[in-house]
This record gives C-alpha cells, structure tokens and sequence, in this order.
C-alpha cells in the first residue's frame, strides 16, 4: 500500500472479518497511511437523542454515558479486546462533562452541538485503536484539531479552507495514522462539523491536503452498482466512474459515501479506489477519477431514494409572481433545510426536500403568509428514481426510453426533471411503484 488515505466506516467496528483483513492489510504495507474514520452509527444516534433528551429533562447524563458505554463495550467484544483504554476512557469522561453542562443549565447551541456530536467520531477512533493494539500494531489517534483542519464557521455543514489547512501534511506523523472524521476546527478555534456523514469529505480533503495517491474507501455499505441489488438481485459492479457520476449517485440515491468527497480531489485529480474486504485482502471494486467514458446505452446506473417529499405551494399566478420563491428559499436556507429540487408552473411551485424536514418546511411557509398561496400540500409517500451517466443531453433517446419504461407498465409520473445537467434524468412516482419503476427502468438499459 503506497501513501494513502483510507475511510473507515464505523460499521465496520462489528465485522470481526472485516476488521482481521484491515489488520492485515495495514500491518503490510510498509508505508504512511491515514484513517480517517466515521462514527459507529449507534454512537452518534444515542448522543444525538441523548441531546434532545437532556434540553426537555428526559434522561440524565450518567443515563446517556451508560448507552453509548453499553455500545463501545459490545464492539470490544467483537473482536475480544477487553476494557477501554486511556486514550478512549479520557473521551468517554470529556463527554459527559459536556452532557452534565446541557442537563444543569439547559443552554445549547450549535456551536456546542457541533463539539458534542464530534465524539462519535472521536469515540469510534479509540475503539478502532484499542484494537490496533490489541493486534501489535501501533498507529497515532490524533484529531483534526491537532493537525489543523481549519472549516469555515458554518456549524453543522462547514467547509475545508484549504490554503488555511496547508501545513496540515507536515503535522501527520509518519506510519499509521487513525484521525476522527467529519469535523474540522475553525480559526477561532471551535469545533464545526462537516455536514451529515461526512468523513468521506474530510477523507477526501486530508488524501488532498497530505498529497496523497489515491482516496480508498473500504467496504461500503452499498456499492457502485447498475441499480441497487435489494431490488435487482443480479445488478453489477461499475468498474469506473468520474467524479461527477459518482457525486449525483450519492447525492439521488441511499449510497454509502457522501455527495461532497469529490469536491477536494478534482483539482488534483486524486483517484478514489474503492475496495471489497475479503479473505484477509481487499478487491477492487470500482475506480473513480476525472477520466470521461460514455458507456453505450449512456447510463451507468439506476438509483433511487424514498427520503424525499415535495412540499407543493399552489395558489393562482404563484408561478409568476416574483419573489415567492425567493422568500420561501431564504427561510429554508435560515433554518437549515436543503432544498433537493425545485419545479414551478404557473398555479404550483413543487420544493423537493429531505422527508425528515418536510414538516417543519411547511411550517416555515405557513408563517411566512405568502398572499398568492391559497394551499400548501405535502406529499410524503414518494420514490425519486434517477438514472444517472454521462452524455445524457447528446443522447436524446435516453429521457424518451426513460418514460416508455414507467408508461408501459402504467406507472403514474407525479414530476420529473432532466437537462439541468448532462449527467442525470429523474422522475418521482408513487412509493408503492417503486420496485415496479426500478425493474422497468433497469431493464430497459442493461437487458
């Protein structure tokens, strides 16, 4: 293994397979080797839910701390390594500082968020250490605040600077390296996070800022596929990908890595390897870089998300009437709701957003009393499907294929959407015609 940076995916922690081969792995290769890893999933939703609990008098602090000492202790048990050490007992007890300071005063903030969250990542890096340990294998746990990994001061959903991050490769010491994920410190010296899930982002902007060969993601969750495998069972790997398919899959599908990993690497064009953990090796399976290929039928892959609804503002001329939109997106971006979409008429304006922000969407638009909304309606049971590859405005016939597959097979179109770039088309239908959709679709390209 050359120069490197590996994400690490906190669900790894509960594959003892898994964990023996990235032993293996990391114990030869000789070389300097960054981990940048993510959270344990259960880690984060307990301190999360542990938070909101805390601010209305749910839980206590010590009931919080037992939790997640509950969820380290069964990952030890994975691959036998014994009690906490130090390094994971000292983040365990700066935590619950933390907690005990939200339980007495009730006072948050984002700022403070942000510093809470964090221990996920930071929690799920000692636990990765105790069990390089355990192997005979020493490796550093450092943070990125030790290295500066100076972000942007938007909390929650922050940006690497990375002129500021320039010294940063001379503070990663040489050999094995085991940094937390997703956050990064900013110049007043807060901690901010780099949006939901995003160690790929991080990963990717260390590979960047320590020049570093290649990005390798190791054993994801899902993989690059012709369409997801719970839905076509004999769907196959995407041997290559550029940076931009890549980051529409993630972005209009439940793919494992996150939509913003490519953004370092484009000027550098550092490869992405992603590898399969298999027989105490790994397997390649999917290269992504800037090389361009327009397969034959166009598309790479069918993909899909159910976490979208679109929150529609009907009323006569709201399509015409200036400045409606314009309100409605400034409150959004206020209180931090990603809009995913948008398409208008002249009697409709259809916001496509996350389902988990739908509601207080509506609420937001409720209090704004837009005059020319004479309803605001959710529809919440949807599927968007999306097929994603380059060429797709040279190749007219794809967007045409596209809608013979559902209509055929009399699967109701309730919006659709193509031509804002050259890489996706996509439509929204009916949740219960999602498996049918897929089928359709897939079949239609790849048979």
């Amino acid at each position: 293994m050359s120069n490197c940076t590996v994400r690490f995916g906190g669900n790894s922690l509960s594959k003892f397979q898994v964990l023996e081969a990235f032993a293996g792995l990391l114990s030869e290769s000789g070389k300097n080797v960054t981990v940048v890893i993510s959270a344990v999933p259960e880690i984060q939703q307990t301190i999360e839910q542990g938070i909101n609990l805390l601010i209305n008098n749910a839980a206590t602090s010590k009931q919080v701390i037992n939790q997640i000492n509950h969820i380290i202790t069964q990952r030890l048990q994975v691959f036998e390594g014994g009690e906490p050490d130090e390094n994971l007992k000292k983040e365990l007890k700066n935590l619950h500082n933390l907690l005990k300071g939200i339980e007495y005063t009730g006072d948050f903030s984002l700022t403070l968020k942000d510093q809470v969250i964090s221990y996920s990542e930071r929690i799920t890096a000692g636990i990765l250490n105790v069990f390089l340990t355990q192997k005979l294998i020493t490796s550093s746990l450092i943070f990125p605040e030790d290295i500066g990994l100076i972000v942007t001061e938007e909390f929650g959903n922050a940006s690497v600077l990375f002129d500021e991050s320039i010294h940063l490769k001379n503070s990663v010491p040489a050999g094995i390296s085991l940094i937390p994920g997703s956050y990064g410190i900013t110049s007043a010296g807060k901690i901010a996070r780099l949006g939901k899930q995003s160690a790929d982002y991080s990963a990717a902007a260390i590979a960047r800022l320590t020049e570093a060969d290649s990005l390798e993601l190791w054993e994801l969750d899902k993989e690059f596929k012709t369409s997801d495998s719970e839905f076509i069972p004999d769907a196959k790997l995407i041997p290559r990908l550029t940076y931009d398919e890549a980051s529409e899959l993630s972005y209009f599908s439940e793919l494992s890595i996150h939509p913003r990993i490519v953004e370092p690497l484009i000027s550098t064009h550092i490869p992405i390897h992603v590898y399969r953990l298999v027989n105490q090796g790994k397997e390649l399976a999917t290269i992504i870089n800037s090389e361009s290929f327009v397969s034959p039928n166009v598309v790479k892959s069918v993909v899909h998300t159910e976490e979208i609804a679109i929150l529609k503002l009907n009323g006569p001329g709201v399509g015409f009437k200036p400045g409606i939109l314009a309100k409605v997106t400034t409150a959004f971006h206020g209180s931090g709701i990603n809009i995913r979409s948008v398409i208008t008429s002249q009697v409709s304006i259809n916001i496509i957003l996350n389902k988990n922000e739908i509601e207080q969407a509506r609420q937001i638009c409720r209090q704004l009393q837009l005059s020319s909304v004479s309803e605001i309606i959710i529809e919440d049971q949807v599927s968007l499907i999306a097929v994603v590859g380059h060429g797709m405005q040279q190749h007219h016939g794809v967007s045409a294929k596209l809608f013979t597959a559902v209509a055929q097979h009399k699967i109701n179109v309730l919006l659709s959407g193509s031509g804002a770039s050259d890489l996706v088309s996509y439509l929204i239908v009916d949740q219960k015609d999602t498996r049918k959709a897929i089928t359709e679709i897939h079949s239609t390209f790849f048979n």
